[in-house]
């Protein structure tokens, strides 16, 4: 079967089509909340287009870092100072992943769901696998690209280059907001985000859930104070043994995705298509479609690669290196 303009809308449509309320239906939900974070707090412009050649990606920005606070001379006629500069990165979108499938072309004449019903099957649990494969890859970029926090609680809390251990007891109670506000404050991060697993989720739970009682009034304000992410599935899976919650300032992160094939089916060789799709759990995410024919032992199947293409970028330092706009604060209670 030959992926055409109409029927590939087809499949796309069956893939968001499940049996509601089974155990199936679990299955075709990508938890990628470190994704829907990054998203949320990107500002980045990127440009796709009209980049020269082995460039996927552009980003531009300005910045001056020698601006001083000098002797005042007034007896001056004539001055000048440092002017800002015009920076750009260009960028290789290298990350790439795949995943294949087969589905024969006749095994479904006397099936009570047909061919395209198969590839979306496949084509969605492969979307739900690849998304939650690059949620956790971005969790490894954040760790490789933390800050140095130049707060320590007065003393409660244990800097260590960037590990940041608070004490367990400090996370069962909503006052933490104020010391990662400050937190923030002090490194620079006036915009911030947390991206968590385990730690902090029943703590906002117990805050959201008492906020129209008189004393729970004043703990689901203070859970309020920045937005709160709770991955459970990816921020704990890279992290094993250790409960982090990362505080990221909003601009500090670039989310890239680029597809190289058409949005429409392209056919070659008779038997050969290639086109790109975007991920249905987050749009952002590009994948890149092959599609093959052949005959085995008598069997006609259509076999399927799906491509994600993607990169996560950090915002450029600026004139501090260890202020990457990313913390990371560990549970000194353990899982």
């Amino acid at each position: 079967m030959a992926i055409t303009n109409s029927t590939l809308p087809l499949v796309l449509r069956r893939a968001s089509e499940v049996w509601p309320g089974s155990m199936t239906e679990k299955d075709f939900v990508a938890n990628i909340d470190t994704l829907f974070a990054i998203r949320d707090q990107q500002t980045a412009r990127i440009d796709y287009a009209n980049l020269p050649d082995g460039v996927d990606a552009r980003i531009a920005w300005l910045n001056n870092c020698d601006i001083t606070v000098d002797t005042y001379t007034s007896t001056e006629c004539t001055f000048s100072g440092p002017e800002a500069d015009s920076y750009k990165k260009d960028l290789t979108i290298d990350q790439a992943r795949e995943t294949t499938f087969s589905v024969p072309l006749d095994a479904w004449r006397d099936n009570l769901f047909g061919f395209a019903d198969a590839v979306a099957v496949n084509l969605n649990k492969t979307m739900v696998a690849q998304a939650e494969y690059v949620a956790q890859y971005c969790v490894g970029v954040l760790n490789a690209n933390l800050g140095t926090n130049t707060y320590n609680n007065n003393g409660q809390w244990t800097v260590s280059g960037t590990t940041n251990t608070i004490p367990g007891a400090q996370w069962g109670s909503t006052s933490i907001m104020g010391k990662f506000i400050l937190a923030g404050r002090k490194n620079r991060i006036n915009n911030p985000i947390l991206l968590s697993g385990e730690n902090l989720y029943e703590l906002a739970y117990a805050a959201r859930t008492s906020a129209a009682n008189g004393e729970g009034k004043g703990d689901f304000q203070r859970i309020q104070a920045m937005p709160i992410y709770n991955d459970i599935f990816n921020v704990d899976e890279v992290n094993a043994g250790s409960l982090l919650t990362y505080m990221i300032e909003r601009g500090a992160l670039a989310f890239l995705s680029k597809g190289y094939y058409p949005t429409t089916p392209e056919t070659l060789n008779g038997n050969f298509q290639r086109f790109s799709i975007a991920n249905r759990f987050f749009p952002t995410l590009i994948h890149d479609v092959e599609t093959l024919v052949d005959c085995t032992s008598g069997v006609w199947s259509q076999h399927w690669k799906v491509i994600p293409r993607y990169k996560l970028e950090v915002n450029p330092t600026g004139c501090t290196a260890t202020r990457t706009g990313i913390l990371a604060f560990t549970n000194g209670g353990g899982v």
